[in-house]
């Protein structure tokens, strides 16, 4: 079920053509009969390629203004989706959320009235995928939209594996959906290890897929060791209950399988199956954790688990002394 701001994206783009050009300063008289979005797209593109970002967002956005109803879809579903791109290069989260939004609007609308081709389709998927990883890197907004955007861009695209390895990340890191995570990392990884009948390769696939494949495993143990109360299976032969513990150790054993450097898998198959091998977690899975913590370590340690003992530390001190202000300043402790 297509999300709720999916929607409100559409109605915003469908009025939004009708005065883009004076909204974004562009007048009409300098156009000259060679001004075409085609060339724009490529002029943005050149920009886009050489980081010139603000030069690539006026040709994108003179390109937009320039769409009429003959325009070809893919012309104009790119110029929105790189408009999107050199937004986000120049830091601008919100601009590019509604580039993506326009794109996705755009392919919504062709789509009832006429059939969109495949590419089109895969290019709206990429407009959704990126929507996604600009809302995980803004503040203060909701996982569900950046969860909603990758579930959207799967759909589209049911080879974009990438899609369904972040809708995982969010599902497990943000909402804490780990059923539905599992879910989306084993869709993902399926995608990078199986053949379709028709011989679909999958969309952008990763030079090195071994240590990505390894990451998912670890993911889908992770999860499945976070829920242990749920009902497990293995692939194979689902009907068939299962310790959850077994098919989260599987998990763990092929993330070593496929990369024999994941200390994260080794600790945890280790923890798991109580192997004396594999026992003690090394010195760089330790560093790690550490280092992945300490960021958080006040929100974990004052908002999560209700530690107050500093602050009724510092009360004492103030009672004591009349207040803060007259609080010494103490050279030994």
């Amino acid at each position: 079920m297509r999300s709720l701001h999916f929607l409100i994206g559409a109605i915003i783009f469908s009025f939004s053509l009708k005065n883009v050009k004076a909204a974004w300063g562009f007048d009409e008289k300098e156009a000259n009969a060679d001004d075409s979005p085609v060339r724009f797209l490529s002029t943005g593109d050149d920009a886009l390629i050489a980081d010139n970002y603000i030069g690539a967002v006026k040709y994108y956005r003179h390109g937009i203004s320039l769409i009429s109803d003959t325009t070809d879809v893919m012309i104009s579903l790119s110029l929105h989706v790189n408009l999107g791109t050199a937004l986000s290069s120049l830091g601008d989260d919100d601009g590019a959320v509604v580039s993506y939004i326009a794109a996705i609007a755009m392919h919504d609308l062709y789509s009832t009235k006429q059939e969109v081709s495949k590419d089109e389709r895969n290019v709206a998927a990429q407009a959704a995928f990126f929507l996604g990883m600009t809302y995980q890197d803004m503040e203060n907004i909701p996982p569900v939209k950046a969860a909603d955007a990758y579930a959207l861009a799967a759909s589209l695209d049911s080879r974009h594996w990438s899609a369904l390895a972040n809708l995982g990340s969010v599902l497990h890191d943000k909402i804490r959906d780990y059923p539905g995570a599992v879910k989306s990392y084993g869709a993902a990884f399926a995608i990078l290890t199986e053949r379709p009948e028709d011989g679909s390769e999958p969309t952008d696939p990763p030079p090195n897929p071994r240590p990505v494949l390894s990451q998912l495993q670890y993911r889908i143990g992770l999860s499945i060791n976070l829920k242990p109360d749920q009902k497990c299976a293995f692939d194979n032969d689902p009907t068939k209950v299962v310790s959850c513990e077994e098919v989260a150790a599987r998990a763990f054993s092929l993330a070593v399988k496929y990369d024999e450097s994941n200390a994260a898998a080794k600790h945890m198959l280790a923890t798991i199956t109580a192997d004396a091998t594999l026992e003690r977690a090394s010195n760089t899975y330790v560093t790690d954790l550490f280092d992945k913590y300490a960021s958080n370590f006040e929100h974990s340690l004052v908002d999560e688990l209700g530690y107050d003992g500093f602050a009724r530390l510092r009360g004492g001190f103030d009672r004591a002394f009349g207040g803060s202000d007259n609080v010494p300043i103490f050279q030994t402790v």
